[in-house]
Order: C-alpha cells, then structure tokens, then sequence
C-alpha cells in the first residue's frame, strides 16, 4: 500500500511540477513577446518587408558587418550570421514566420526586393516580379529539390502562334496538333522535325520575351534559402531540350513547366544564410541577466526624475545590453541619481 500511495503522490507532484513549468513557459512567451516587438520585427507583408529589409541592409553594409553589394551574385554568397545582435532576432524571426507562410511566393518578392533595393511590378499579371537595373526578374520558390518549376503559362502564345502559322499545310496540321496538345513544347521538341522545333523555340522565346532572368529559391529548415539563377537564354536552351519540359498538373492548362534537373544548370547559384538561433539564445537575449536588470532599474529612475515612467522598459534589449556595459553611463548615472538625494 504505501508503494501505492507514493506512486499517486509522485504523480500529483509531476502534475503539479508540469503545471508550474506551463506557466513559467506562458510567462517566458508573454515577456519574450513584448520585448521582441520593441526591436520592430519585419513585416511578412510583401511591400512592408521590402522596405524594413532594405534599411536594415543599407545599415549592415555601412557598419560594414556583412559583405554585400546589392547585386545578384553578391546575392548568392550573403551571409546575414553576422549582423548586429538585433538584426540577428529579427531576421530569425522573419525567416521562421516566412517558413511557415501560406504566401510564400508574395514574401518571397519583398524579401529579394529589400536585399537587392529592387522595385516590386506593380501589375499583378506581369510575368515578372522585380527589376533591378534594368533586369527584368521572375521570382520562384520551391518546397524541394524536386519540384518543377513553372516559368509562365503558353496559352495565349500558342493560340496567336496557331492563328497566325503561314508554314506549310503538312507542317501546320503537325504543327496544330502538336499545339493542341497539353504539353504543346515537348510534343514539338519531341518531334525530330526541324521546323516543328523551330515553332517551339519561337513559342519559348515569344513567352520569355518580357522577363530577363528568372531567380528560384528553395527555403530550408536550417535557415537557409538556396538559389538558383538563370538567364533568359539559358531557360530558352532548357525549355527546347528534350526531356526537360513537363505537362502541368492542371487539365487544360498550357505551361511553360520545367523539370527541376535544370537547377544544376544555373548559370549561378548559392545560398542567403540567415542567424539561426534557439530558444536559449531568445531567453538570453530578451530576458536579460541581473546587470541589466540593474541597468532597467537605473534607467527607471532616471525617468521618474525627469516625469518619464518606465524607460528602462521601454527599451530594447540590446540597447540596455550596451548600456549596462558602459563604465561612463554608469559613472553618468550615478552622478545626476546621486544628485537627485
């Protein structure tokens, strides 16, 4: 019996222990929650981010914390681990929400557009997403590796190509019954027929005519998002060799859709790496350790003394960091507090 009673009381103490941790962890969340919107996260939203993105990056090349030129193959080498300690939360925190993002090709936009300081299209149905300089960009992302990639839809392309073909009677029945097909470039390409490749390139080349480059990112778990660029002409090339061009996976619908086995043909390719931290790392940061809980305190004084309550508290975290290691702000402090008795 005593067994008995020892096991039910362990097991009201663990229940009781569990309790206690779930509202300590609900505490951490509301603290960690309120000082993480002090450092002013990134926005998800497309035209938000792009801005917020593109000062925080402006000011990191200045202090010359990371090495990045703004242009696309800078792009694919940027390395975000060593900005300021708040630009370390932030950009953490914006890569695990747009992780999670059910809009994830829209993020993708602002995120580009802020790191590059390119312009987002303003119209919904262009074919491409950002310029930077003059280059015309379309911008993917992918869940994986072996994901297809589609570039634009060919239906319009293939109905004016069909209405306006003036080749010969053979090649146009060919043609059009190639055309009508749901993998219209493939069935040309696939064909063996020169002039019936030709009308596959002039349809690739028509439907690509109003991009420059297309750039593809895949996110990863690791805070990482691999890249993949490629220039008009080397889409062009792919689309028109066989193997490469897939049926989309809506009926009826014509799609210029590559198979992913182009991605080791990018004509550059690398990664953006951003600040992974844990959840250690965010207690740390935002919950502060009893220095800075001295340099709050001395802080809230300092604005009660001046009718500012608070101001400690209101600052952010890596502020009060800096704060508190200064000899001359304590030596200040201690001065004017001093003075106020």
């Amino acid at each position: 019996m005593e067994n008995i009673y020892y096991t039910i009381a362990e097991q009201r103490m663990e229940y009781l222990d569990s309790l206690i941790n779930e509202d300590e962890n609900k505490d951490m969340a509301r603290a960690m929650s309120r000082e993480l919107q002090k450092i002013r996260l990134i926005p998800l939203d497309m035209l938000s981010a792009k801005e917020a993105i593109s000062n925080i990056i402006t000011a990191e090349v200045s202090r010359k914390t990371t090495n990045f030129n703004r242009t696309i193959p800078s792009l694919m080498g940027l390395d975000l681990r060593n900005v300021t300690i708040r630009n370390k939360f932030r950009f953490d925190n914006y890569y695990k929400r747009f992780l999670q993002s059910r809009n994830r090709g829209f993020d993708f936009e602002g995120l580009i557009a802020g790191f590059l300081d390119a312009e987002i299209s303003e119209d919904k149905n262009s074919p491409f997403d950002v310029t930077k300089d003059n280059n015309r960009i379309s911008l993917k992302t992918l869940r994986s590796e072996s994901e297809s990639v589609v570039i634009k839809s060919i239906t319009k392309n293939v109905s004016n190509y069909i209405k306006n073909y003036r080749g010969s009677e053979e090649n146009r029945q060919q043609a059009i019954t190639a055309l009508m097909s749901n993998n219209p470039v493939k069935f040309l390409v696939d064909s063996d027929n020169q002039d019936l490749i030709n009308i596959a390139e002039d349809i690739v080349n028509e439907t690509l005519s109003s991009i420059d480059s297309v750039l593809i990112g895949i996110p990863k778990e690791n805070n990482v998002i691999e890249l993949f660029y490629f220039t008009k002409e080397t889409i062009a090339r792919l689309a028109t060799t066989k193997g490469i061009m897939m049926a989309p996976k809506t009926s009826g619908a014509k799609q210029l859709r590559l198979s992913s086995t182009i991605l080791p043909d990018a004509d550059l390719f690398g990664k953006i790496v951003f600040p992974n931290l844990t959840q250690e790392d965010y207690q740390n940061f935002l919950i502060g350790d009893d220095t800075r809980n001295q340099t709050v305190d001395t802080l809230n004084r300092f604005g009660n003394k001046y009718g500012v309550n608070d101001l400690g508290r209101q600052l952010p975290q890596d502020i009060i960091m800096d704060l508190a290691k200064s000899e001359r702000f304590i030596t200040d402090m201690n001065f004017i507090l001093g003075n106020q008795e």
